[in-house]
């Protein structure tokens, strides 16, 4: 018993060594070199390492000891307090070695101007380097770097503009453009595009004062524009990126907004589907057309061809204002060739901008042949023109008899004498 006492001792003693061992195997600083955009930095010095919203390189070199028994290790490089922090992780998976060197590369953007004192020059931060394997951390230490305030330099401090718009609609950026560096910059100029849909306007923001040219409550640091856009009218519909740009000849910064752009509306509607007519009689349907957007539709209306009917419209091309609607009336005449029975007449409603069909519109007519009424009609018509003819032939006849009967001669008598 007091045997197995002592063995177990022994064991946990031994997993106590081995544990601390783990623990206590770490990489020193002087194993790990850092570099920022290949400037070297230690743990006791301050470097400028960049300007504001530059994007850098670090350098992370180190070389294992011979206590160092891991096969993988994760390196992380951050910062933390700022408005966009830096956070850039890389995993060495080879099997690390004693005595070997490794170095991992990351690319890190430093914070912009707008978290610098409006005063500063220069800013520092704290850049940390943590390695660690598993549950383990093996080095993590802060480094001083120092960023310069540009003397020329812009930054777009706000990018407003809609979520969602109807293709053909014309849409506003709203952009707010400061000059956070020294110096003052001279034309400025505003763009906003959707280099998809190849659509692109520049506005002038004119010179832009900088917060240190004259006292505070008189300076014209900031600025702000408007940008229209429009978009066209064949757009397909799906998620965008607004690229807006502030520049001049010394400096530029830009930024991206997301927008869903759907497709055109329209409304197209009839008010009734369904009328019969006679063979050489005519009926008029009604096309209603409405434009919700914010811009003027032209549309076409091409009728369908059917045998033995005549399909008209009275406006083929018509024109929508914004917000409004308008009735176009379609003609639909039945000649003697229509064929008695039901006929389909489509109507073709046409964006003529695009060429594109925005909705096909359908009527039914239904043909029949003439009433017995009209019949009857025109069959009474036509003997009273006979009889009219016939009558007519006979005072023809008899006046012919009359002119062409010769008059009878006077009987003449021989002189009578009395004497």
């Amino acid at each position: 018993m007091k045997n197995k006492a002592i063995l177990v001792s022994f064991i946990a003693l031994f997993a106590i060594v081995l544990t601390l061992s783990a623990v206590s195997a770490t990489l020193t600083s002087s194993d790990v070199i850092v570099k920022v955009n290949d400037v070297t930095v230690s743990d006791s010095s301050t470097v400028v390492v960049g300007k504001v919203s530059d994007t850098v390189p670090v350098q992370v070199k180190f070389t294992p000891s011979a206590d160092l028994d891991v096969d993988e290790v994760e390196i992380e490089v951050y910062t933390v307090g700022y408005r966009d922090d830096i956070s850039e992780t890389s995993i060495v998976t080879t099997g690390l070695e004693s005595g070997v060197t490794y170095v991992e590369r990351f690319t890190v953007e430093l914070p912009s101007a707008l978290d610098l004192d409006k005063d500063a020059e220069t800013e520092e931060l704290s850049l940390f380097v943590k390695i660690s394997s598993k549950n383990n951390e093996i080095f993590e230490e802060s480094y001083t770097i120092s960023m310069q305030k540009n003397s020329e330099s812009l930054t777009l401090l706000s990018v407003e503009t809609v979520d969602e718009a109807v293709a053909g609609n014309r849409i506003s950026v709203d952009v707010v453009v400061q000059n956070d560096g020294s110096d003052r910059l001279d034309d400025v100029y505003v763009i906003a595009s959707i280099p998809e849909l190849g659509i692109r306007e520049r506005v002038y923001a004119g010179d832009i004062e900088s917060d240190q040219d004259q006292d505070y409550d008189n300076i014209r640091d900031t600025v702000n524009k408007k940008v229209y856009l429009t978009i066209p009218t064949n757009a397909i519909p799906g998620v965008y990126d607004i690229e807006v740009e502030a520049s001049n000849r010394d400096a530029s910064v830009t930024a991206k907004e997301s927008i869903v752009i759907s497709d055109v509306q329209s409304g197209v509607h009839s008010s009734t589907s369904v009328k019969t007519i006679e063979l050489g009689s005519e009926a008029t349907f009604d096309v209603i057309l409405v434009n919700p957007n914010d811009r003027t539709v032209v549309y076409q209306l091409v009728p369908s061809e059917s045998t033995g009917l005549i399909v008209e419209s009275d406006t083929p091309v018509v024109a929508i204002s914004a917000d409004s609607s308008r009735v176009v009336k379609v003609n639909v005449k039945a000649t003697d060739s229509a064929e008695e029975g039901t006929h389909l007449i489509g109507v073709n409603v046409v964006n003529a901008d695009t060429g594109e069909i925005v909705k096909q519109v359908s009527f039914n007519v239904n043909v029949e042949g003439k009433s017995s009424s009209t019949s009857t009609e025109t069959d009474f018509v036509l003997i009273l023109t006979v009889v009219l003819v016939i009558i007519f032939v006979v005072l023809l006849i008899v006046l012919i008899v009359l002119l062409t009967k010769r008059p009878e001669e006077p009987e003449e008598f021989g002189e009578t004498s009395y004497y």
